[in-house]
């Protein structure tokens, strides 16, 4: 476990992938509910497809959503849209801005940020950000563009050379979700898993059930 961990953050991340939807307004914005209802998350609204008009109203949407339940929306790089959506925070690729800068100009945005070494970590964590995704650490098709699996081992040494939140991310599911805990990651950051409608209740049970042991 991370040794401090501020502000309190949900454990399990969500990546929004809103085209594996046919009407992907309506159904998103029901899947996020369902799993906010259920349980504690941190919604990474991530639709790079969709122009400024279309991201605000969408995350308008699911802020509303989100309201009250203990979960939290984050908008992928666009800190603008965060803060007139009322989302919580921010979310910032590797290469994005610098966290320094965007804290900012963001007010009291939560600043989280995917980084894929240790000197990306360090570095993020020197800037102030709130939160780190590390990964991948499993092989997965869509972490693919960021390289070889990063491994257990460098996560372990990720998590026990900063002070902030790490969420570890790539393969993450059900059966590697114990070993990304014990190796020192305070929560799980997904995007397909959060994907599968005939398990999800029995995913989310099982997730919960794995970070609070």
């Amino acid at each position: 476990m991370n040794k401090l961990v501020t502000p309190d953050l949900p454990r399990l991340h969500m990546v929004t992938r809103s085209r594996v939807f046919s009407f992907p307004e309506q159904e998103l914005v029901e899947r996020v509910r369902s799993i906010s209802s259920r349980t504690r998350a941190i919604i990474q609204l991530r639709e790079k497809h969709l122009d400024a008009s279309a991201a605000l109203r969408l995350a308008s949407t699911l802020a509303e959503t989100l309201s009250g339940s203990g979960s939290m929306l984050v908008v992928n790089e666009r800190f603008d849209i965060a803060r007139a959506a009322g989302a919580a925070g921010v979310h910032l690729p590797e290469y994005s801005c610098p966290v320094r800068q965007v804290k900012a100009v963001s007010g009291l945005l939560v600043t989280g940020k995917s980084v894929h070494s240790l000197e990306s970590a360090l570095m993020a964590e020197e800037q102030g950000a709130d939160y780190i995704v590390f990964g991948p650490i499993f092989e997965t098709p869509l972490k693919k563009p960021f390289g070889p699996p990063q491994g257990l081992e460098k996560l372990h040494r990720v998590c026990q050379s900063v002070s902030i939140p790490v969420y570890a991310v790539g393969g993450v599911d059900t059966d590697t979700a114990s070993c990304c805990i014990d190796a020192g990651a305070y929560g799980l950051a997904a995007m397909s898993l959060f994907y599968q409608p005939d398990d999800l209740g029995e995913t989310l049970d099982m997730l919960t059930k794995i970070l609070n042991t």
